[in-house]
C-alpha cells in the first residue's frame, strides 16, 4: 500500500515539474479609495498591496487557452476605523504603544479575504503581474506587457487617474 502512494505522489510531483515557471515580479494598482489592500496572490504567489514592484511571483512559463488561476486578496474595508467605530489612536513618536495594539488587534477583525477562480489572460511577453483592484470587489490581472502598456499608457495623473483605469477595465464606479 505504502508502495502504490508513493508512486501516486511522485507521479503527481512529476506533471507538476513538466510546467515550466517563470518568475516575475508583482505589483497591486488599487484605483477603490474606500478600502486599502494588504495582500494579493495568484494561485498562492503574491504580494503585499503597499505599491511598486515586489519580487518574485510564480507563473507558467507559457500560457495556454483554457488555464485558470485562484485570485485572491485581503483588503481592510475600513481604514482607521474599528468595528466598534472607534478611530486609530495617534501613535507618538513612531512608537508602538498598548492602546494601539489592542486598537490593531480589534481592528485586524475587519480584514476581509475575497477569492476568484478566473480565467488566466493571455499573456506573451511579460512586465510582470499587476493586480487592478476596482470597486465594488471587482479585480483584473494583467500579465501581458503589450496590454500593460495599452492600459496604463497616456493616463491622467492626479484624480483622474483612478476614474480613467476603471473606465478602460470596465468597472464599476460605484456599488449598489
Amino acid at each position: 500500500m505504502a508502495i502504490i502512494s508513493t508512486l501516486a505522489l511522485l507521479s503527481g510531483c512529476q506533471s507538476m515539474a513538466d510546467e515550466a515557471t517563470i518568475g516575475i515580479p508583482g505589483r497591486v494598482v488599487n484605483t477603490d479609495s474606500n478600502i486599502i489592500i494588504l495582500r494579493a496572490s495568484l494561485n498562492g504567489s503574491g504580494v503585499s498591496g503597499a505599491g511598486g514592484d515586489e519580487c518574485c511571483m510564480s507563473i507558467p512559463a507559457k500560457w495556454k487557452p483554457g488555464m485558470t488561476a485562484t485570485l485572491s486578496w485581503t483588503k481592510d474595508p475600513s481604514p482607521d476605523i474599528n468595528p466598534d467605530g472607534k478611530r486609530a489612536p495617534i501613535i507618538k513618536n513612531g512608537i508602538s504603544t498598548p492602546e494601539w495594539d489592542s486598537w490593531m488587534a480589534n481592528h485586524r477583525k475587519n480584514y476581509r479575504t475575497i477569492e476568484k477562480t478566473i480565467p488566466l489572460p493571455k499573456y506573451g511577453e511579460t512586465c510582470g503581474v499587476t493586480f487592478v483592484f476596482l470597486p465594488c470587489d471587482d479585480a483584473r490581472v494583467i500579465i501581458d506587457c503589450e496590454e500593460e502598456h495599452r492600459l496604463f499608457s497616456k493616463l491622467p495623473g492626479g484624480k483622474n487617474f483612478d476614474s480613467e483605469l476603471i473606465r478602460r477595465l470596465g468597472g464599476k464606479k460605484t456599488c449598489r
